[in-house]
Order: structure tokens, then sequence, then C-alpha cells
């Protein structure tokens, strides 16, 4: 019965949606997104009604006098006129985050990011020879910050140190040839490095060898905000990306409504099917620096958020149904603490920041 109710909530606020965001028809200007990084030129992009794209990333040259990190190109030139909704790629110069070390008889995958990396997508190829390949996920899920991977194609006591190798996180021993793409057996010259569908690197099978690359360490790059920032009135609520140069990831963040019954019904806050899954520019569970997210009582005294924002969807609730009515519990999606936001309060605006 209670799972039922919560349904019954969920689908009322779906039924109340409201979506005065949808793209536009005019066309609209594009944006110079030159130095910025990757969260900011989402912003830019969305403010206009277009859309972020892919991530080239490619190595920066000795010469490259750009910052790492900030674009460097885009797929359509500043100053073009497109349709609202057109999707912009960008180019990115990186400095190597990753180190492959090999010789004949062992290869040592080296993580130099400061910060975990998921492997689970990534692969090493032979581009000739025995077409042999290696999936990364044999390790592990994640190559930790500052360790090392290490593969073997002979028998082995134990990992080999190395100087750029603080720790070896994991090793193992394979005999199978079918994996062995760095060694040059069946006559293979090169292996590639894919992660997901992109190409990171093309490395040449030498003995020893050395070959550097950038890996992204999660599926859009750019830090993420530690905290989650709410704005309220009583007829009005807006969750914000007050950060500048942040994304606020908010798609498994749930609060629990005790002004509605049942109490404690949870209320994903972040997913796009509570707003009906408009068609917006920006992502609901991801917003990029500025951008917020209003929810009313479906009778606000003003359109505007209570705070200065770039709305990327509306929800207008009933008004026995607002979670910001009663104190509210927010469950963290960083950690296991128990946190809780004030209720609105009359003639006055609230402010509450937890840990994301």
């Amino acid at each position: 019965m209670r799972n039922y109710l919560i349904l019954v909530i969920v689908c009322a606020l779906i039924a109340a949606a409201t979506t005065p965001f949808v793209l536009a028809q005019d066309m609209v200007t594009v944006p110079d997104l030159t130095g910025l990084n990757v969260p900011q030129a989402g912003a830019a992009l969305n403010r206009v009604g277009l859309v972020l794209g892919a991530e080239n990333n490619v190595l920066r040259s000795a010469d490259d006098m750009s910052s790492p990190g900030q674009i460097s190109g885009q797929s359509i030139a500043a100053g073009n006129a497109v349709e609202p909704g057109t999707v912009v790629d960008i180019t990115i110069p990186r400095v190597p985050n990753a180190i492959l070390l090999y010789d004949d008889n062992d290869l040592t995958l080296v993580n130099l990011s400061g910060a975990n990396i998921n492997i689970n997508n990534i692969t090493f190829n032979a581009v000739d020879g025995n077409g042999s390949s290696f999936a990364a996920s044999r390790w592990a899920g994640n190559i930790r910050a500052n360790q090392c991977l290490q593969l073997w194609s002979i028998g082995r006591n134990g990992p080999k140190g190395l100087p750029e190798c603080g720790l070896i996180q994991r090793w193992i021993v394979s005999t199978n040839t079918n994996e062995h793409f760095w060694t040059g057996q069946g006559g293979t010259t090169a292996f590639n490095v894919v992660q997901g569908t992109e190409e990171r690197a093309v490395c040449q099978v030498n003995n020893p060898g050395r070959c550097e690359f950038f890996l992204t360490t999660n599926a859009r790059t750019g830090a993420a905000t530690p905290y989650v920032y709410f704005a309220y009135t009583p007829d009005r609520l807006a969750i914000i990306n007050t950060s500048e140069d942040r994304w606020m990831p908010i798609g498994q963040l749930v609060v629990r409504n005790n002004f509605a019954r049942p109490l404690g019904a949870a209320v994903n806050v972040g997913n796009p099917d509570i707003f009906g899954n408009p068609n917006v520019a920006g992502q609901i569970n991801r917003l990029a620096p500025g951008q917020c997210l209003l929810f009313t009582n479906s009778n606000p005294t003003s359109s505007d958020p209570p705070q200065d924002c770039h709305v990327i969807a509306r929800l207008d609730i009933g008004p026995d149904l607002i979670f910001w009515g009663a104190v509210f519990p927010v469950e963290s999606i960083t950690d296991d603490g128990d946190r809780s936001c004030p209720a609105a309060t009359q003639d006055s605006l609230t402010l509450c920041i937890l840990p994301r």
C-alpha cells in the first residue's frame, strides 16, 4: 500500500509538470567556447538553447600554449547562426595522465591522474599481426590514483617494482597468447588503447616500450561540486549549481517528503521523469554552473526562481505536495550522513547547503 501511495504522488508530480523551457524555434548564435572548461561550455551552450556534444581529447604538443582542460576548438565556429538544439562538439588539449611501460614479458599501466579511473570500458588491441586483445576489466573495475596494474605473459611469483609505481594495485599472469597484444607475437607492430568508443592512443611494439596518453576519469570530464544547494520560499524552491566551473550531478539525489502523506515518501528531485522528460537544452540530472531546477506550489507569487539562476526545467506541484513545506531529509549520494533542510519560512528566503 505504501509503495502504491508513493507512486500516486510521483504520478501527481508528473501530471503537474510544466515545461515552458522547451527549446525555442528561432535561430541562435553559437557562443565562443575557447578557454572554457567542460562544465562552463555546457552552461554557455545551454543558455542559448544549444547542446554540448562529444569531447575530443587531444594530447597537448610541446609548443601548444593552450591550458590543459580548457577548450581549444569547437565543431561549429563561434558566431554562426544555427537551430536550437544543435549539438556542438568540443576539442580539449590534455596532458597525459596514464602511461604504459612494457617489454617482451610484462606490461604495466600507470595512473598519473590523481583520481581513480574506471577501466571497465578500456581495451588494448593489436592493430596488426595476431589480432590479440586484452580487456582491462580483467585486472579490476578501476585503477586507483597513482597506482599501477601489471600483466605478465610468463609465470611469475610477484610483481615487478618500477620507479613510476607507488604501489602495484594488482598483477596477473596470462599464458593466453590471444591476450599478448604488446609482445610482437604474430608480427604485431602496434596496438591501440580504446576507452569506450574512443581510441586514446596507438603504441608501437618496442622492447622496452613506453606510451603516454589521456584517459577520462568519468563519463563527462570536469570536477563535481561537493554540495547540493537549495534556495526556497514557501511558494518556490530551486536546486542551484552556484559553482563557477563544476558540474552538480543530482540524478540520484533523493529528498523525503514529510509535508504530504504518506510521510517520508521519496522524491528523486533530479530524475527527468518527474518533469515529464522535457526536451530542454541541458541535463536535468546534472546541472552546469549557474543552472537550476525550479519547483513551485502551482501558485507562485513570481515566475522567477528565488535566487538568480538559469532554469533548466520547472515543475508546478500541488500546494499540498510541496516537500519543502516541512523539514525534509536529504539522502546524500556521496556518504551515509543523515541530514535535513528546515521548512520554508513565511516572507523570507531559506538557504540549505548540504554535502552532495
